[in-house]
């Protein structure tokens, strides 16, 4: 993703005061339509069962046996303990429901066979509300492969009076009394044999079908229409998700309407006769997360939404009962917005929705920039009259931002604060944080970043320069430092040398046309896995260097401690050669200069690195920026945990107590070999030697600026990689284009 120069930055700022000069519309309130589902959680589900369909005023749902079960809705509620097995049907492998509450089971003989899931034979039968069966249709010599059952396979689907199966390459319409109607050809569209892509019938309004093929990582929706007997696909029009990223997300079948949950935390229902998807609610307005890994619609007003909650290491469902309300009806709560660039994360859309279940006063609503346009705009609205209260960093540039004043400064509240205060952080994130003066924003935690060196190689002591890393390819020539592109490596590890070696800051010059920068580029080049792109990352054979990325104690000791005397962490290049480590910080919150309700945003974040932190901090991702809540984790990852019998500790044949595991799981190591580990508690001398780390890791933001210039220099390279130009005309492109954005910058 390329990002706007100085240059289109001073334009965008002059659109942006426009706009602002011009006012717009109050930002949306909580509600679409007019209407929020109001969410009650239900208990006795946890780990019932899974592909829960509703009609005929029954629930029904497979458990993990592909036994089919079900249970009254009564008052517009499941009644979970009357929930029955369906008696006198065998194993299925899915099912469906029409809207007078007919049942549909398809059945095969299922198999293993070259690593996939054989299906063979079977029969679909259909029975009626009292489960007295209907007709069948036998499926002799009908076979099919899949790499894995999902949950909600989809093989089955009802339109009106038909019911379709998806059975290998082909879709079969059967009518009532079990005739063959027609087949849909499937198999220029399936997903590909070696790949585990996602292929489901799904169910709409009026009798409609569709057909979901995810092929090499594009999903694409297909309707299946009949004329003049002959059923075929025909691809779905997507109007009103334009611009969405459909690679997320879920797709929701049912007879009242197809539906699909987005990244941007909405669920859309197609209006097949409008040709259009339309907005049915905000799952944040029901307090409740983006991801419903299931949907059964009860009534037009009523849905149940199934969750997958995973907490301390261990998993579990909860089922919310959806009920439509007219939102003037809801209590009132005063409403902030917090503002996300293309993403956020899981840890932050909790903390929103356990802050809005607990406030009596505030209500947060996530909303979702997606893409270039959604950044312009995002910028727009920053200078409003109507800004968001809140403001997600991540991936933005904060120091755009803080330069422009366009954030409130943190540490007012953090010093008035009866909760946290700055000794609370690790003073390097409040310093990265800290622009023009000014905290800009607080992260809740962070990740370490260190490049890795055969021990025979590089030595056992961290640290080393760039030259130290030069002068490694040249004693081991034809071996790439890594599998990595040539922008990655110029960003990671030749980034910050470049922009102090070959800028003049103060007097506003460069210069890229000299041999050493001409030599760099050439350098690089020739070790670099990949010479165009950025996240690729190609196999090298026995390469000179790999990267970690230390998120927990764990990965601590796999990359560093318990490595073997094979491996060092060298950390990556500084100027002294001292140990250097790259810092990620996660989940930075800032407040908009022109929020209007700032002590209400205050409060959230407050809430977040307070009450929120204590709560995760075990289960958490990643480092804690508290640094009472890292010497937790440290002092936990050294107290031994010890097998128990009757009560008292184990002991081995020798009388020692027996250690257990604290920590078990795998990684790749830099010979490509996956490595299994299990890990008793750490030393008090490996918990020093990451705090160690901790403190020569540096925080800082990397602002537009620079990446601006690394990025010009990867785009001009690939013309002399390429054989386009050479070199040297590569070079004064670089000159000439980073020259003007240095200037601007003075």
């Amino acid at each position: 993703m390329k990002k706007a120069t100085v240059c289109k930055w001073i334009i965008l700022t002059a659109i942006m005061l426009v706009l602002s000069a011009c006012g717009k519309e109050e930002r949306q309130q909580r509600g679409i339509g007019g209407y929020i589902y109001e969410s009650e959680l239900l208990s006795g589900m946890e780990g019932e069962g899974n592909n829960f369909k509703a009609g005929g005023g029954w629930l029904y749902y497979m458990d993990y046996d592909f036994y089919l079960h079900r249970m009254p809705i009564e008052d517009g509620t499941p009644r979970w303990a009357k929930s029955a097995r369906v008696q006198g049907l065998d194993r299925v492998q899915d099912y469906t429901l029409d809207a007078d509450g007919g049942l549909y089971c398809f059945y095969a003989d299922m198999g293993w066979g070259d690593g996939k899931i054989e299906l063979e034979g079977g029969t679909v039968a259909k029975y009626d509300a009292e489960g007295r069966e209907v007709y069948s249709y036998s499926l002799e010599g009908r076979k099919d492969t899949c790499s894995s059952l999902s949950s909600t396979p989809g093989f089955l689907a009802v339109g009106g009076e038909r019911v379709f199966l998806r059975s290998g390459d082909a879709i079969l319409v059967i009518g009532d009394g079990g005739k063959l109607l027609c087949e849909a050809d499937i198999s220029t569209i399936r997903p590909d044999d070696d790949y585990s892509g996602e292929e489901r019938l799904l169910e709409g309004a009026d009798g409609r079908v569709y057909y979901l093929s995810q092929v090499t990582g594009r999903r694409i929706i297909y309707e299946l229409v009949e004329e003049g007997g002959v059923c075929r696909p025909q691809a779905m029009n997507m109007k009103g998700l334009e611009g969405k990223d459909l690679t997320g997300g879920y797709f929701y079948g049912s007879s009242l309407g197809f539906l699909y949950g987005g990244v941007d935390g909405i669920l859309y229902r197609y209006d097949a006769r409008e040709g259009v998807w339309q907005a049915l609610l905000r799952w944040g307005d029901s307090n409740l997360w983006q991801d419903a890994v299931e949907l059964a619609w009860i009534s037009e007003d009523n849905l149940l939404a199934f969750f997958s909650i995973y907490e301390g290491g261990a998993a579990n469902t909860e089922v919310y009962l959806l009920d439509r309300k007219a939102s003037e009806t809801i209590p009132g709560k005063e409403e902030l917005s917090m503002a996300c660039w293309d993403m956020y994360s899981n840890e932050l859309e909790n903390a929103v929705i356990r802050f809005n279940r607990a406030s009596d006063r505030y209500h947060i609503t996530m909303e979702l920039y997606e893409g270039e346009e959604g950044k312009v705009r995002l910028d727009a609205d920053m200078v409003s009259s109507d800004a968001p209260d809140l403001l997600d960093l991540s991936n933005l540039d904060v120091a755009k931002y803080g330069g422009k004043q366009a954030l409130e400064d943190l540490s007012v509240y953090l010093d008035e604060s009866t909760k946290l205060n700055r000794g609370d952080f690790l003073e390097g994130i409040l310093e990265a944080y800290t622009v023009g003066g000014r905290l800009t924003g607080i992260p809740s935690g962070f990740t370490c970043l260190t490049m890795l060196g055969h021990t025979s190689e590089v030595g056992s002591q961290a640290g080393w320069t760039l030259e130290d890393i030069w002068e490694l390819t040249e004693k081991y020539p034809g071996r790439k430092l890594n599998g990595r592109s040539f922008h990655s490596n110029m960003d990671n590890i030749c980034g910050d040398y470049i922009v102090n070696t070959f800028i003049d800051w103060e007097k506003g010059e460069c210069n890229f046309e000299s041999q050493e920068f001409r030599d760099l580029v050439q350098w690089l080049g020739d070790h670099s896995g990949i010479l165009t792109g950025f996240y690729g990352v190609a196999e090298v054979e026995n390469p000179l260097t790999d990267t970690a990325v230390i998120m927990k104690i764990y990965d601590f000791l796999s990359y560093v401690s318990r490595s073997g005397e094979n491996v060092t962490s060298m950390g990556y290049p500084s100027a002294d050669g001292s140990a250097l480590y790259h810092a990620q910080s996660v989940n930075a919150v800032g407040i908009p200069a022109k929020s209007g309700n700032q002590e209400g945003a205050w409060e959230f974040i407050e809430y977040f690195l307070y009450e929120e932190a204590e709560r995760t901090w075990e289960s958490a991702y990643c480092f804690p920026s508290r640094s009472d809540l890292l010497e937790k984790m440290l002092e936990d990852a050294v107290t031994p945990e010890y097998w128990m019998i009757d009560g008292k500790v184990r002991t081995d044949s020798e009388g020692n107590p027996e250690e257990k595991w604290k920590w078990s799981g795998s990684y790749w190591n830099m010979d490509g070999e996956l490595v299994e580990y299990q890990y008793t508690a750490a030393t008090r001398e490996e918990a020093d030697a990451l705090r160690e780390m901790i403190a020569h890791t540096d925080f800082s933001l990397r602002d537009g600026v620079r990446e601006d210039i690394i990025g010009i220099i990867a785009e001009e390279a690939e013309s002399y990689f390429n054989g386009d130009k050479s070199l040297k005309e590569v070079t004064k492109v670089i000159q000439n284009r980073v020259s003007t954005l240095v200037q601007e910058g003075v």
